[in-house]
């Protein structure tokens, strides 16, 4: 049970880290470009930019590469074993990371339709919308499908919450973030 929870982690890392990433480099330009929807709200509001999306993407592939430098320097076989093509290795973590941020977007787009505030939180879609737009997207893909087996896949699901959790509460004690969820 252990080391599928580690091995599930560690395939996530690339999904998992993004939003990091987007709160240490993020700021600048919202990604709406403070535009309204329909409804006369902000369509994601100032927590959302562009710099934050792009540094999203960028430090999960950052991370990606990471991982196979580690499993190739000790002999693991994680994402070694679909890297042998390393385009579609890339392509794989970009989807990943990718889907990550443009999942966290649309629960951003959610909690703004629902009259949410920034940072009030909603259960369920803050811990889990990143997650299923990063399965969706990077499925699109065999590797994906040859990493991430059904017990994988659930395993994040119910891991998931409490890992983002933990992150965020790590994150406001270090006053990276102003609220702990």
């Amino acid at each position: 049970m252990i080391t599928l929870v580690l091995k599930t982690i560690w395939l996530l890392l690339p999904a998992y880290t993004p939003n990091n990433f987007a709160v240490l480099f993020g700021g600048g330009k919202p990604i709406d470009l403070n535009k309204n929807f329909i409804d006369g709200r902000r369509i994601f509001g100032d927590g959302k930019t562009i710099r934050g999306f792009v540094a999203g993407v960028i430090g999960g592939i950052i991370v990606a590469n990471l991982q196979l430098i580690i499993e190739r320097s000790f002999g693991f076989e994680v994402y070694s074993s679909v890297a042998h093509v390393y385009i579609r290795f890339l392509l794989l973590v970009f989807l990943l990371s990718f889907g990550s941020m443009t999942g966290d977007l649309f629960g951003s787009f959610v909690k703004r339709r629902l009259g949410f505030e920034r940072g009030r939180s909603l259960p369920v879609l803050d811990q889990l919308m990143f997650l299923v737009f990063a399965y969706a997207f990077a499925s699109a893909l065999d590797e994906f499908h040859m990493l991430f087996t059904m017990d994988i896949l659930i395993t994040g699901v119910i891991i998931t919450p409490a890992l983002h959790l933990l992150v965020n509460v790590m994150a406001y004690k270090l006053k990276l973030k102003d609220v702990w969820w």
